[in-house]
């Protein structure tokens, strides 16, 4: 069943190609209304129902009345047929015609939308596939550029490699001539510590032969040990015998010396006596009056003892011993040490008076020995002698002691010696000091209390003669003794001593 109304489409192209939208003129002529709809590229019209020649009706009021119920007669219910049965066949012929002409005119429509849609289909795929071609063709352009890259940061890469590879196998080949090297290395380091193993155990087995050799050797040098040893202790009483007699001896000595003096006194009196009587005077017109030593060497006296002199303007002697044999003579002792006869742990005062003995230990006094010395140009020698029985000596020409007010200060110029190489002695003027006045330079020291002794000190010094004496096997490691530091160390006490001065241009 069909509607009772007709579509029809009308499409641009098919005018292009002589088709006409159209309908027939039969059916154009019966058709009174049509209603057109454009979509696109595509119109629609719509046909109407006809009305015309329907009985009773095709005027307004007639048409307002279809599809209604009416009063009179010839007009019918709404779709409902006409009651003339030819206009029924006549109606539904042209229905027939004009659904046939609709049919052809739909087929022709639809094998023209199904022709145009396949060449639209074909346009548009076309178009696609160009599209896509060319993003396919750029997309593949890119894909090669930077494959390209790709291909050559790859080259470079493996270049990299190939180097670094190289390098790497070099680097291995050195290593493995390295490592042979080391190899062969090590080998001879084996056969040389194989050997050296040999060669330790042969001197393992010499030592042990020594050591055993040596244990017998050691007994025996045990034994002739105990035996010195014993030796020695017969020494030492030995010894201690004959330092008694050297006492015994000194002090014989002393007295003989002393006679000697009274000797030489006496013949000093017969002189004057002879020189009284026979008219011949000294300078003085009494008796002859020296002013040391070497006035007395001068005179004709090369005898060692005991002399008087007279010192400045004094009118009293003094007694002092004369070295006449030393290095040319004329010396005047002030200062002799050789047994420890003489205790030399003395003050101040006592050390400016003298003390001791002339003839045997003594100290001839400060304040003498500065007037005596301030009578000229005097040099100091000092002799020294150790418990092995070596001397030395050490000289100095220029000698200089000041006046107590000054401390005693001594100067000293011009050393030479065989007591060291250097002075013992300072020489800069060093104040004199005992244990009851401390003029050292020490700050927080009296070297006179722990040193003992008078001295000039400094700052306790490398030397000092008037120390404790010991004698022999108890003069080792003596700070306090007496000691020259140049000549026997700075713990040696030394066995004697003595000072003297003579005139510097004797």
């Amino acid at each position: 069943l069909f509607p009772p109304f007709l579509l029809s489409f009308r499409l641009s192209p098919l005018t292009e190609r002589g088709y006409s939208n159209r309908p027939p003129s039969g059916l154009l002529s019966k058709r009174r209304k049509l209603h057109r709809i454009q979509h696109g590229q595509c119109s629609y019209t719509f046909i109407l129902p006809e009305l015309d020649g329907c009985p009773g009706g095709g005027s307004p009021s007639q048409t307002q009345h279809y599809g209604g119920f009416q009063g009179g007669p010839g007009v019918v219910q709404r779709d409902s047929p006409p009651a003339d049965s030819e206009w029924s066949a006549q109606k539904l012929q042209h229905l027939e015609s004009t659904m046939e002409n609709n049919t052809q005119w739909l087929q022709k429509l639809e094998n023209f939308l199904q022709k145009n849609n396949r060449r639209d289909v074909a346009n548009m795929q076309s178009h696609v596939v160009h599209n896509q071609t060319a993003t396919m063709l750029e997309i593949g352009t890119n894909l090669l550029t930077h494959t390209a890259e790709q291909t050559r940061k790859l080259h470079v890469v493996e270049a990299k490699v190939l180097n670094h590879t190289s390098q790497i196998e070099i680097k291995l080949l050195e290593n493995s001539l390295s490592t042979n090297k080391l190899e062969k290395e090590l080998l001879l380091q084996t056969s040389e510590i194989s050997r050296l193993r040999d060669k330790n155990s042969h001197l393992e087995s010499k030592v042990q032969m020594l050591e055993s050799k040596q244990r017998g050797e050691l007994e025996d040098m045990r034994q002739e040990k105990n035996r010195l040893q014993s030796v020695i202790r017969t020494q030492m009483a030995a010894i201690e015998s004959l330092e008694r007699r050297l006492r015994v001896a000194s002090t014989n000595n002393t007295a003989l010396q002393r006679q000697q003096t009274q000797l030489m006194e006496s013949v000093h009196t017969l002189l004057n006596m002879v020189a009284s009587t026979t008219g011949t005077h000294t300078h003085t017109g009494t008796h002859v009056m020296w002013r040391d030593c070497a006035d007395a060497y001068k005179a004709g006296h090369y005898v060692s003892g005991l002399y008087h002199i007279y010192i400045g303007n004094r009118t009293e002697p003094v007694q002092v011993y004369c070295d006449m044999e030393t290095s040319g003579g004329g010396w005047t002792v002030f200062q002799r040490r050789f047994n420890g006869s003489v205790d030399f742990q003395r003050s101040w005062r006592e050390y400016k008076m003298g003390f001791g003995d002339v003839l045997g230990e003594y100290w001839m006094g400060n304040e003498v020995l500065h007037l005596l010395t301030n009578q000229g140009v005097y040099s100091m020698r000092v002799e020294m002698m150790d418990w092995e029985g070596n001397s030395a000596h050490s000289h100095y020409d220029r000698f200089t002691l000041t006046s107590e007010r000054q401390q005693y200060r001594l100067y000293l110029r011009g050393y030479s010696g065989t007591a060291g190489k250097q002075s013992s002695l300072t020489t800069h003027g060093s104040g004199f000091s005992t244990r009851d006045k401390d003029n050292d330079n020490c700050e927080h020291c009296k070297c006179a209390m722990m040193l003992t002794g008078g001295w000039w000190f400094d700052a306790c010094g490398f030397s000092n003669l008037n120390g404790v004496y010991y004698s022999i096997g108890h003069n080792i490691r003596k700070l306090n003794g007496i000691k020259w530091h140049h000549f026997k160390g700075p713990s040696y006490s030394l066995r004697a001593t003595s000072m003297m001065v003579r005139p510097y241009d004797f």
